[in-house]
């Protein structure tokens, strides 16, 4: 139990170093950051558990799951940036815990310990397990369902039906049917792979089906009876058929996509991915055992146990997961890299396996694969610190965080220094602590750095539309972040055409309008543009412009808290703001 204790604490440092250091201090990245913390605000405003709404319309998107934990969150700590991303934080620590726990189940303490090291420095569970969106809520209902079935299947077991059956439900309720139809996948596929498909026909199917269907199905049924059904066609026909059978707001590529992005969001294990999958289809096909050689500088003579190539099933299972994934999204026309994000424990414990074996001594390694390896983990680096300093020529502020990646670098050459050395386990430790201590800098600083370049959230500090006691009126032409909702605390109207806008500023109330400032030139030359301010003005990254906020004639500048400028600034889009924001008036 002690040792239990000790592994904990060292995964969950690692969880937190990588997903806490600068979890609030930064905006929300839009668009699915804005529109699921606005959400689950709405929700809170509302009083409701049932019915989403983003900007105070009916939202389909997504199931309620994240949005039930973030309003628990927002209740605890207020509402803010911290508190609409902290339920992905403490969900990607859960799911590196039982990433643990499933590795000890499957092989020993060694692989758990590796697998839950190695996930929570991959470079897509930082980027997920920060953010404010389903993935890492699915994440740990994922690991859970499978950690529940193989618990229960053990040496026969058919316990496992039920436990199943819930955390299916939990999954449901955060993403929708693919929280119970890649998992049914996965286990049928394992079964056909074993021949004992006949474990399916069991008499808990029946009362599995039940528990699933008590957990996700109260809040299904009741959303569909408050919205007269349109919930649930809009979720079931747009989010869920359309997105499988063609590609939706842009998210398209070839069918070998997501072979391309697992390497770049596995990163930077993916430098033994092709080796651990070799072996591991090796050993789902075999699973022979293997006589380890002496301990190196051993002089007893005794013999440690020894990770030898293991019971098939264990590797087959495994295999089977990540295939899922890959498989059911790759055919998909809609693809972002977070589709895959479930397979990603999996693939840890597989390099954590592999890596435990090669430390004991029970697998042998080409030293031209190892040094591969290694120039691959020092490259990733290499390309972190010239990437950010060319970058920052268009986004100031990045070339700072360059030195992260001489993080890995050194990471790589000390462990090349250790591995010439025979010393296997201090190499695959130095390799740790690079990615550890690599991903908290990285994505502490880089975000930050970026947010200079984001408008939403200064756009509304300094013209003074968030006040939630002020009459006024927001919206926005041919430019919408959902952030903007989230920030102005206000719904914000979006404004169809230009004769529309002029209307917008031509009422008797306070009235803002967001717009790009290339559109707010034309308007002007075209004349008739009712009298206006225009009280800020900043150059947004995701939109590569410029953007600007107008207010009427009813916005005077007592109210804005600016004054107005003396002169229109001329539009400069070929030029990055500076660290001061020099495009605010």
């Amino acid at each position: 139990m002690r040792q239990r204790i000790g592994d904990y604490a060292l995964l969950l440092m690692a969880s937190v170093l990588t997903t806490v250091p600068g979890l609030g201090g930064y905006s929300l990245w839009d668009v699915d950051e804005g529109v699921n913390a606005q959400a689950a605000r709405e929700m809170a405003e509302a009083d409701t558990w049932i019915v989403p709404t983003f900007n105070y319309a009916l939202r389909t998107a997504k199931p309620v799951l994240l949005y039930w934990l973030q309003r628990l969150s927002y209740a605890a700590l207020g509402v803010s940036e911290w508190s609409a991303r902290l339920p992905s934080a403490v969900c990607g620590w859960l799911a590196v815990l039982l990433t643990y726990e499933l590795g000890r189940r499957l092989w020993d303490r060694t692989a758990g310990l590796w697998g839950g090291v190695i996930l929570a420095s991959a470079a897509q569970f930082i980027v997920l397990a920060r953010a404010a969106t389903p993935d890492a809520s699915l994440l740990l209902c994922t690991v859970l369902t499978f950690y529940a079935f193989w618990r229960g299947q053990e040496n026969g077991g058919r316990r496992w039906w039920h436990t199943t059956a819930v955390a299916c439900g939990l999954a449901v309720l955060t993403k929708g049917p693919i929280g119970i139809g890649l998992p049914a996948m996965v286990i049928i596929s394992y079964w056909l792979w074993q021949k004992q498909i006949h474990r399916l026909w069991d008499k808990r199917l029946l009362t599995a089906a039940g528990l699933f269907l008590l957990v996700a199905g109260p809040w299904y049924a009741l959303v569909a009876s408050e919205t007269r059904g349109e919930w649930v066609k809009a979720f079931i026909t747009r989010e869920n058929f359309e997105r499988f059978a063609r590609p939706m707001e842009g998210h398209h590529g070839p069918v070998f996509y997501y072979l391309l992005v697992l390497p770049v969001m596995f990163a930077p294990w993916s430098v033994w991915l092709l080796p651990v999958l070799v072996d591991g289809l090796q050993q789902a096909r075999r699973g022979h055992g293997v006589v380890c050689p002496s301990p190196v500088g051993s002089s007893t003579g005794a013999q440690p146990p020894c990770p030898t190539d293991d019971n098939p099933s264990v590797y087959r299972f495994i295999l089977c997961w990540i295939a899922a994934w890959l498989v059911v999204f790759s055919a998909a026309a809609t693809k972002l890299p977070n589709y895959i994000f479930p397979l990603y424990p999996a693939l840890a414990l597989l390099t954590g396996r592999w890596l435990a074996r090669w430390q004991a001594g029970g697998l042998t390694v080409a030293p031209w694969v190892v040094r591969t390896a290694l120039a691959l983990f020092a490259l990733i680096g290499l390309v972190t610190c010239v990437g950010l300093i060319v970058a920052h020529r268009w986004y100031a502020g990045l070339a700072f965080w360059s030195w992260s990646g001489l993080l890995l670098v050194i990471g790589a050459a000390t462990a090349y220094r250790a591995w010439r050395q025979g010393k296997r386990v201090v190499m695959t430790y130095r390799l740790a602590v690079a990615a550890v201590a690599f991903g908290a800098v990285t994505a502490a600083g880089i975000p930050l750095a970026l947010d200079r370049h984001r408008a939403p959230k200064l756009l509304v500090q300094h013209s003074g539309i968030a006040d939630p006691y002020r009459d006024l009126r927001v919206g926005s032409y041919r430019w919408f972040a959902p952030s903007l909702v989230f920030y102005s605390g206000r719904e914000v109207t979006v404004v169809p055409d230009e004769a529309a806008a002029r209307q917008f500023l031509d009422v008797p109330t306070p009235a803002y309008l967001f717009l790009p400032a290339s559109v707010w030139e034309v308007l002007l030359q075209q004349g008739d543009l009712p009298a206006h301010q225009c009280l800020a003005r900043h150059y947004d990254l995701l939109a590569r412009t410029e953007i600007v906020v107008l207010g009427n004639a009813a916005v005077g500048p007592e109210l804005s808290g600016l004054k107005p400028p003396p002169t229109v600034p001329s539009l400069q889009p070929q030029l990055s703001p500076a660290d001061e924001f020099p495009y605010l008036r």
